[in-house]
């Protein structure tokens, strides 16, 4: 009876002692499944590392951006198709599905801007950038523009997303600029991009990026102004934007449920028009959640019909919001959630315990913001799927 109590003991301690300290046993547990690895790469700045990295760490999807929101154009064009099929022959040898991401509404050269020392504000613009190449710099206004003259498109005639700012609450326009997703030569525009590299080399999958607006006091040309009118009786020229963090502090006008779900809808209709002209599995990106879900840019509700999964840039260092994210994305979406980690989120540590926090929320899969993490991160990731 003394032998079975201490062997008792013993198991007891051992277990104790597996909970501790091998979390990813217990998340798998939860989950039920084996839950993907996901990275995220814009094709321009891999290293020659890149694919003996994946081979190393077996992703089991590498999203490959090939025309990010800072590139003017798409990556085949200047770095060469053949560089395209390489690269994804290379993954496919090492096991990894290749879905071919892509950005749909912004396109940002602010490197380009920022290098050149002109004005942000007045040159971020595509429409704005080409001008300042044409009158500046001819030579290159050619090398970024001549593939939108190919395809049709005025560069400078690319009309802007207006914003219509309220005192005291004005984002700097920073990084990104919309392009009026309306436009129905730049929607064209965007078909022929993944058309062209579909040519290049068939990929497992796509994903799609940018497909939001970015602040709340966008949507002010006449475009959008037209669309809402026609579609929701709502004249957004007559509404002054109430940034929702306030909203959500003071109460919900139907003017701002109807301002917020109208300017959602439009951008969900054109990303439906463009994707569903594309078969096979869908990615796309979404913000960490917010109430209601379509404030502010966070469409999950509607992005949930469009794509089999979200991708969710929660990127948060609050492992609480990690796991309000998650739940609530899931919920409001009813589609799989794929849970973003970013370095921004500090130590190997922390990101470990997002990585935990996360799958034991109900993600899917964990998507790296890129693929230069520590061994630490990519070991623990390589464990948590052999725990399965």
């Amino acid at each position: 009876m003394q032998k079975k109590l201490i062997l008792m003991i013993l198991i007891l301690v051992v277990l104790v002692f597996l909970f501790n300290n091998f979390n990813a046993r217990v998340i798998i547990i939860e989950t039920n499944e084996k839950p993907l690895v996901v990275w995220f790469v814009v094709a321009k700045w891999l290293g020659p590392d890149f694919l003996e990295m994946a081979e190393k760490y077996k992703p089991d999807i590498v999203l490959l951006t090939l025309f990010a929101e800072d590139e003017v154009v798409p990556y085949h064009v200047w770095h060469g198709k053949e560089e395209v099929k390489n690269l994804v022959d290379g993954l496919h040898e090492s096991g990894a599905r290749v879905f071919f991401s892509y950005s749909l509404f912004s396109r940002a050269p602010y490197d380009e801007v920022v290098d050149r020392n002109i004005s942000v504000e007045d040159n971020i613009h595509l429409s704005d950038f080409s001008r300042y190449l044409r009158e500046n710099e001819e030579d290159q206004y050619h090398r970024y523009f001549d593939y939108y003259i190919e395809h049709g498109i005025d560069p400078e005639k690319i009309p802007k997303v207006l914003r219509k700012p309220v005192d005291g609450y004005y984002i700097p326009i920073g990084h990104y600029t919309v392009i009026d997703p309306l436009y129905e030569p730049y929607k064209r525009f965007l078909i022929d991009v993944i058309n062209e590299t579909l040519q290049i080399a068939e990929p497992d999958g796509l994903a799609f990026d940018h497909i939001r607006f970015f602040t709340f006091d966008e949507g002010y040309n006449q475009d959008i102004r037209d669309y809402i009118l026609e579609k929701f009786d709502f004249d957004v020229y007559d509404y002054t934007p109430r940034p929702p963090f306030i909203i959500n502090q003071t109460g919900w006008t139907g003017e701002d449920r109807v301002y917020y779900d109208s300017r959602a809808e439009l951008i969900s209709n054109v990303t439906h028009d463009i994707i569903s002209r594309f078969r096979g599995e869908k990615f796309g990106t979404s913000m960490g959640m917010i109430d209601p879900a379509r404030a502010n840019g966070q469409y999950v509700e509607l992005q949930g019909r469009m794509f089999d999964s979200l991708l969710l840039m929660a990127y948060d260092k609050d492992p609480a919001e990690i796991e309000r994210n998650v739940r609530e994305t899931r919920e409001k979406s009813g589609a799989d959630v794929i849970l973003g980690i970013s370095q921004i989120v500090g130590s190997d540590e922390n990101i470990i315990n997002n990585i935990d926090v996360g799958l034991r929320s109900g993600a899917s899969g964990i998507y790296l913001l890129g693929y230069d993490f520590s061994e630490t991160v990519h070991e623990y990731l390589l464990k948590v799927r052999e725990m399965a």
